[in-house]
Formats: structure tokens, sequence, C-alpha cells
């Protein structure tokens, strides 16, 4: 059992479960998702628990690229990483319990609203139960994949916690943008078979929608026109993303991600790199 233990992790939890940080941390992220939350109905993306869902993906792209660029890039996370590469822990802990950490607050959040969103739906109908959970499901998977994106990049760029931050930041928007971008480039193109697969690309890229769809089947994205467009006979050989594939596509493209992150880390710990 002792080699299964996380040195890192058990520290990195037992620093943020203090009163003094844990109390402004979910307050902070409290007042955020309501905030989130108003601008999801203003922007009528959703209404209910859909909004409410919406809300904590957006939360999760507010908080993650800047939490994890800081536990790995900034002065305190460098020096930190520092002290841990002196030690016999492989970079598979240090990674797994520097993220954990960096992400403890939002995934506390998560669970918390999980469960007001459960009794609601239990004591007031309306939605299956499951759906609440595969729709909490899929936040996590996003916590997951917007991790490994801003750890990627912090690996990149190790001197500044500025650059990987904003360059995940973008990313990210570019994914949720995926429906929007490419439209007037598929739009000019005749082979159907090519536009069908590059909507459906951007279909199963946009996080936005596989959230949505684990929780009802519902367009967020405004996205029937790209019925039209992959074939002019409307759903003719077209399927909407299911959120299971998608959601299996980011954690595989994620855990691939880690492996060249891993590698880079672990150059990262030699002395000549570590004394900078």
């Amino acid at each position: 059992m002792a080699k299964l233990e996380n040195p890192v992790l058990k520290r990195e939890l037992k620093a943020r479960v203090h009163i003094a940080k844990l109390i402004p941390a979910i307050a902070l992220r409290s007042a955020c998702l309501g905030f989130l939350f108003l601008l999801v109905l203003l922007a009528r993306l959703g209404t209910g628990l859909l909004a409410f869902i919406l809300s904590e993906a957006l939360l999760i792209l507010l908080f993650t690229p800047g939490t994890v660029c800081d536990a790995f890039v900034s002065n305190a996370g460098r020096g930190d990483l520092r002290d841990l590469a002196l030690t016999r822990l492989s970079s598979g802990a240090i990674i797994l319990g520097k993220l954990v950490g960096a992400n403890f607050y939002t995934c506390i959040i998560i669970l918390l609203s999980a469960l007001v969103m459960c009794a609601v739906s239990l004591f007031h109908g309306g939605l299956h139960i499951w759906r609440l959970i595969y729709a909490n499901m899929a936040l996590l998977i996003l916590v997951f994949a917007y991790a490994v994106i801003s750890l990627a990049f912090s690996v990149l760029s190790r001197r500044s916690i500025l650059v990987p931050a904003v360059l995940a930041y973008v990313l990210i928007f570019l994914l949720i943008g995926s429906v929007v971008f490419p439209g007037p480039l598929i739009e000019q193109m005749r082979e159907t078979k090519v536009k069908t697969a590059l909507i459906k690309v951007a279909l199963y890229a946009n996080p936005l929608i596989m959230t949505s769809r684990a929780l009802m089947k519902v367009d967020i994205m405004r996205t029937e026109y790209m019925y039209t467009l992959a074939d002019p006979i409307v759903g003719h050989g077209f399927a909407y993303p299911d959120w299971r594939y998608a959601g299996i596509i980011y954690i595989g493209i994620s855990c691939l991600l880690l492996i060249p992150i891993s590698i880079g880390f672990g150059l990262a710990r030699r002395p000549a790199d570590l004394c900078v």
C-alpha cells in the first residue's frame, strides 16, 4: 500500500482543505457560477438545470487554465517542482498530485452542485437522475481535458505563467467556436462526404455540445444549418454527436497528450533546466 501512496497528492489536498483557503476559494467560484448562470439565461442558451450545467462548464473554462498554469509555471510552482525533482518520486506522481491539487476547488463545486441538482430533481421531478449523473461526468471530462491542455502549454513555456495560460484559453475558445469558424469554408465545398466529415469533427470537438447533450437532447449552439450543409436532405446519413463518444474522444486524446507531456516534464527535471 505504501507504494500506492502519492505524497504530492496528499500534501496538495492537505494544503487546500484549510478553512482559511477553502472558504474563500469556494465562495469565489460560487459567486462566479451565479454570474455565469445569469449570463447563460440572458443569452438564452438554456433554462433551469441546463443553464446551470452550462454555467459550470464555463466556470471550468474560466478557472482551469489559470490554476494549472499557476501550479506549474508560477515562481512558487517552479520552486516547488525544483524541490520535488530532487526526490525519487516519478514524474507521473508529481503531475497527478499537482493537477488534482490545482483543480480541487473546482471539483468540489461540481460535487456540491451535483448533490443540489439531484435533490431538486428527486423532489420536483422533471428530469431523470441518470441524466444529471451523465452531465456531471461530462463536466469532469472537461476538467481533465482542460487541465491536460493547460499542462501541455505549461511544459512548452516554463518561463512565464501568462503565455501558457493565454494559449490554453485561446485553444479552448477555438474548440467552443468549432461550429462557427469553419462554417463559411464548409459551405463553399462541393464534396458532400468531406462536408459531412468536417461537420462531424466540428460538432464532436465542441465541449459545450458534449456537456449539454449529456443532460438532454438540445441544440444550444444553433447548429441546425449544419444539417443542410452536410446533406441537402436533412438528417439523411447524418447523426447528431453522441456525448459518450465525444467524451471518449476527449479522454483518449488527453491521455495520449500526457505521454509527450510526461517526457517533456522528465527532461525538465534535469539539473541544468531546474536551476534556471
